[in-house]
């Protein structure tokens, strides 16, 4: 912004008001966390300018399952009998899927479809997932398709 837009009150709104701005009510705690978190990771320098547009909606792909995940982990009742959350399952897929866009948003020369790009890559995350005991109850699974979907939503 520099001092000349600080003069007329003018700034960039940071990156949970800009998230915010997408959802029908205030975020939850959890979610501005995650919303928060994500956001360090997805710069808008490292998006670069193809992407820098989309950065609320990107943001909020990832923070979503990052709450889910924090959700679930922090209540007993997804922990089955074994002793197995289901929310690590969630959080080990929402870290090896935002992994993998960030490998995507990394390479030299820039990928020209870098959305396209980690919808593939994260396809590439599932089969291990599919093998018991990885994702017993399918989560891990589930939490890789609705980032694949909402990236996919956004070509």
């Amino acid at each position: 912004m520099g001092w000349f837009g600080g003069l007329f009150g003018k700034r960039e709104p940071s990156a949970l008001e800009a998230v915010s701005a997408l959802l029908t009510g205030p975020p939850s705690p959890r979610l501005a966390e995650g919303i928060d978190a994500v956001a360090r990771e997805l710069t808008q320098a490292r998006l670069g300018k193809g992407l820098a547009r989309l950065r609320p909606q990107l943001i909020l792909t990832f923070a979503r399952q990052s709450e889910d995940a924090a959700r679930r982990l922090s209540d007993s009742y997804w922990t089955s009998d074994r002793g197995h959350n289901v929310g690590q399952d969630g959080y080990y897929a929402y870290r090896a899927a935002l992994g993998v866009f960030l490998k995507v948003l990394d390479r030299r020369p820039r990928s020209k479809t870098p959305l396209q790009d980690t919808v593939a890559a994260i396809e590439a995350l599932k089969p291990p997932l599919r093998i018991e005991p990885a994702d017993p109850d399918g989560f891990g699974l589930a939490t890789l398709g609705e980032i694949q979907r909402d990236l996919s939503r956004l070509l």
